[in-house]
């Protein structure tokens, strides 16, 4: 390889880790700002970035949970770190006045190179047994005993929250927003591989007693309010639909108002 080739790869190597520590970094720096105690706590069997905030109490816990970030660069390469650049969750529990957890899913935030991190469990198995599990290992370390819960997923986050509704016991209520709720058709809809390792939670079971809400945007190109419809009629709970919103806008600027409407 002539020496300028290998410079170039040098320098883009050294870029591209250098932008995975800043996302990092950018979140904790933003939790700070915040108020936020930056913690890792351990499942099983990854390691999870936690922030918590201190607000107005409630009678159960608020947990939020991250969409996927960037499981992909440019659509095809898989990205060494899928620290999203935009933590929407993270700014929606800034935004909440409650005591509130963020939980950081397996392998975000720097812990993407620690074992047994690898690929695969933020691409094909994001949302698999194995990750679902150390999120409910995790979520019991910190829960009080007998504490009430509210878990609120955005995106993927709230696919995860959904799946772990079936695994906790007590009371639980779920709150998705813009959520992948069927897996398989959502990646047929865009022509993505499909998530071979990951569980679906259109054709799991939901517990009979959960209360569950479920936030969609009518102009979402990402997870269409079609799919949302669709899990709703078949798994029931509260379907609300907000019509001028997409996948991003416009939660952030309106989460206050929307979170003490479903409370």
């Amino acid at each position: 390889m002539p020496a300028s080739s290998y410079k170039t790869l040098l320098i883009l190597a050294a870029t591209l880790l250098a932008a995975c520590t800043s996302l990092t970094d950018q979140a904790k720096g933003f939790a700070r700002e915040h108020g936020m105690r930056s913690d890792a706590i351990a499942g099983e069997p990854f390691t999870h970035q936690t922030f918590y905030k201190t607000g107005k109490a409630v009678d159960r816990l608020h947990i939020y949970i991250e969409g996927d970030g960037r499981p992909w660069l440019r659509g095809h390469l898989i990205a060494d770190d899928p620290t999203p650049k935009t933590p929407l969750a993270l700014e929606l529990m800034a935004r909440s006045p409650y005591t509130s957890l963020y939980l950081g899913r397996p392998c975000y935030f720097g812990y993407a190179k620690q074992p047994p991190c690898e690929p695969r469990y933020w691409t094909s198995a994001r949302y698999s047994e194995a990750v679902v599990n150390s999120l409910a290992v995790a979520i019991q370390q910190i829960r009080e005993p007998n504490q009430k819960l509210l878990l609120i997923g955005y995106s993927g986050g709230g696919t995860l929250a959904t799946l772990l509704a079936q695994r906790l016991t007590g009371d639980i209520k779920v709150v998705t927003i813009a959520a992948n709720l069927d897996t398989l058709e959502w990646s047929e809809l865009h022509g993505y591989w499909p998530l071979s390792e990951s569980l679906n939670p259109m054709v799991q079971a939901t517990p009979p007693q959960l209360v569950h809400t479920h936030l969609a945007g009518g102009h979402d190109s990402v997870v269409p309010l079609a799919i949302i419809r669709r899990f709703s009629k078949q798994h029931g709970g509260t379907l609300r639909e907000f019509e001028d919103y997409d996948h991003v806008c416009c939660w952030r600027e309106n989460w206050p108002d929307i979170l003490n409407n479903v409370l």
